[in-house]
């Protein structure tokens, strides 16, 4: 009988859920895997061989809290995962996780504001709650970074690299709808639905000022205002970037670390969250603060001395296998 293992990924955009799918696609191979979620691109997505649970985004904070208690305490799994929020997104893992002695409990502990770190006093209560801590790819400079048993990964991505797609077929593809050997600048709005505006604007400005290359926008609706010929929609996000010669997104952890594997270069203009800390993250790409600064730095980049990509197909460690035996090594 296969185990089970239960992953909690709850977040409103696409990175919590995109990172569970990234370890519970692999795990699906071998375990069956749960995940829960109310990011409201769940239902838009393949769930890769994963069971997800589906909390409507717009459910509410209580109703929220009380699915996530129902769910917990009420289905069979051998394993707990959680992704970030160590007391979960409301807090609603507090009460719970002192029942689950008998069950495995994992932290993936991402980048979070050390503020909430100390207002919560997460170094005992993850020391107490926790049996393991993976920190997928963001090193040292972390909170709980120096607890003991705390283990490393790479940075988890959805797609190893051999999975990647064919650059040249990407492009010309119904995906990227490229039909001519041109430069790609991609615009990733991957964020906050309240965020998409900005993006567009940006997407605007770029296909004005740079008419010899194509621009695309990466969303999950089309935005207002945008032509749809500018627009595409496709998951899982890091195919359109491994075909793009410039990125434009925001700093978070999916978009970042994409980017970096694929070796294409990330103007990052860092987003306001109320845990993660997307400058940061941002400050390992090309950090910019507004549109202006984003039309500067692709301009420089689109200088062909600044963008000789390397056009052979991208070569990088998958942390979320790492992760997968890591965990399993704690016999699961």
């Amino acid at each position: 009988m296969h185990k089970t293992w239960l992953i909690y990924a709850l977040g409103g955009g696409w990175g919590h859920l995109t990172r569970a799918l990234s370890l519970g696609r692999i795990a699906a191979k071998q375990r069956k895997v749960r995940i829960i979620t109310n990011s409201p691109y769940a239902q838009k997505i393949s769930h890769e061989g994963c069971l997800v649970h589906w909390i409507p985004d717009d459910a509410g904070f209580s109703a929220t809290c009380l699915k996530v208690q129902e769910i917990l305490l009420n289905i069979d799994y051998d394993c707990l995962i959680v992704d970030t929020f160590p007391r979960g997104l409301g807090g609603e893992l507090a009460n719970i996780l002192p029942q689950l002695h008998s069950i495995p409990r994992i932290l993936i502990h991402r980048d979070i504001n050390p503020k909430y770190i100390i207002a919560k006093n997460l170094r005992d209560f993850v020391t107490a709650n926790f049996n393991m801590v993976i920190i997928p790819g963001e090193g040292t400079d972390l909170g709980l970074a120096d607890l003991p048993g705390v283990q490393h990964t790479a940075p988890w991505l959805i797609r190893n690299a051999e999975e990647l797609p064919e650059r040249n077929a990407t492009r010309t593809s119904r995906i990227l709808k490229v039909d001519k050997p041109v430069k790609i600048i991609l615009v990733c709005a991957a964020g906050q639905a309240s965020e998409l505006d900005i993006f567009t604007q940006i997407t605007l400005r770029l296909h004005q000022e740079f008419p010899e290359c194509a621009v695309r926008i990466l969303a999950a609706n089309c935005p207002n205002n945008c032509p749809e010929n500018l627009w595409i929609s496709h998951h899982p996000g890091i195919e359109c970037l491994a075909a793009a010669d410039i990125v434009i997104g925001g700093g978070g952890y999916n978009t970042v670390y994409e980017c970096a594997a694929v070796g294409v270069p990330l103007v990052a203009l860092p987003l306001k969250r109320l845990y993660d800390r997307q400058a940061k993250r941002a400050s390992q790409s090309y950090y910019i603060q507004n549109i202006e600064q984003a039309i500067a730095t692709v301009r420089i980049l689109l200088n062909p001395v600044k963008t000789a990509k390397n056009q052979s197909a991208p070569a990088y460690v998958n942390g979320a296998v790492q992760a997968m035996y890591q965990i399993m090594s704690y016999k699961l």
